[in-house]
C-alpha cells in the first residue's frame, strides 16, 4: 500500500549455527539490546512521520492559496483556516517532542524510552491527521494521484502508526512508565 521505495522482504534462518565470536553483545542480553535499538528507531519513525506531516501541511497551504472556489481562494474559508491551524499546531508539537527525544538520546540519557514512545505516538498520529486534512483540503485533486502528492502522503503516513510498535504499544509503554 505505502512506502513503495522500501525493499522490505523476508529473511529465514533454518539450522544456522553462529560462532561465539560473532555474538552481538553479552549472551542472554539480546532483548535489552533490541529494546535499546527500538527506542532509537522510534525516534527515527517520529522524524519520518514529522516529515510526512510537514509535507502534507506545506502542500495544503500552497493549494489553499491558489485554489479558487466561489470567486475566492479556499484559504479564505474558515473551515480551511481551522484545518491549517490544527495541522500547524500538531506539526510544531510533534517537532518539539521528536527533538526532545533525540536530544535525550544524544546526551546519553539511558532512560529515554518514554520520550521516544511519546514522540513516535504523537508524530505518527499527527502524520495521519495531516494527511487526512490534506486529502480533505485537496478534495478530488488529492484523491487522484495524477494531480498531487496527497494520495502518496496519505498512504505513507499510515505505516508510521504501525512499525517500531503500534500506537497501542506506544500508549502501553507511556502508561506503564508512569504507573510502575
Amino acid at each position: 500500500m505505502g512506502i513503495r521505495a522500501s525493499t522490505t522482504g523476508r529473511l529465514y534462518f533454518k539450522n544456522v549455527k553462529i560462532p561465539k565470536e560473532n555474538l552481538l553483545g553479552p549472551l542472554g542480553k539480546g532483548f535489552r539490546v533490541t529494546m535499546a535499538t527500538l527506542d532509537s528507531a522510534r525516534i527515527g519513525v517520529a522524524a519520518q512521520a514529522l516529515g510526512i506531516a510537514q509535507h502534507a501541511f506545506d502542500e495544503s497551504v500552497a493549494y489553499a492559496k491558489k485554489r479558487v472556489q466561489f470567486g475566492k481562494p479556499i484559504g479564505d474559508l474558515q473551515a480551511i483556516q481551522w484545518m491549517v491551524a490544527d495541522m500547524a499546531t500538531r506539526v510544531d508539537a510533534a517537532r518539539l517532542l521528536t527533538y526532545r527525544a533525540a536530544l535525550l538520546e544524544d546526551q546519553g540519557d539511558v532512560r529515554f524510552s518514554r520520550e521516544a514512545a511519546i514522540a513516535k505516538l504523537f508524530a505518527s498520529e499527527t502524520a495521519c491527521f495531516c494527511a487526512d486534512c490534506a486529502m480533505q483540503i485537496h478534495a478530488g485533486y488529492g484523491y487522484c494521484g495524477d494531480y498531487s502528492d496527497i494520495e502518496h502522503i496519505y498512504r505513507d503516513a499510515r505505516i508510521t502508526r504501525i512499525y517500531e510498535g503500534t500506537s497501542e504499544v506506544q500508549r502501553l509503554v507511556i502508561g506503564t512508565s508512569y504507573l510502575r
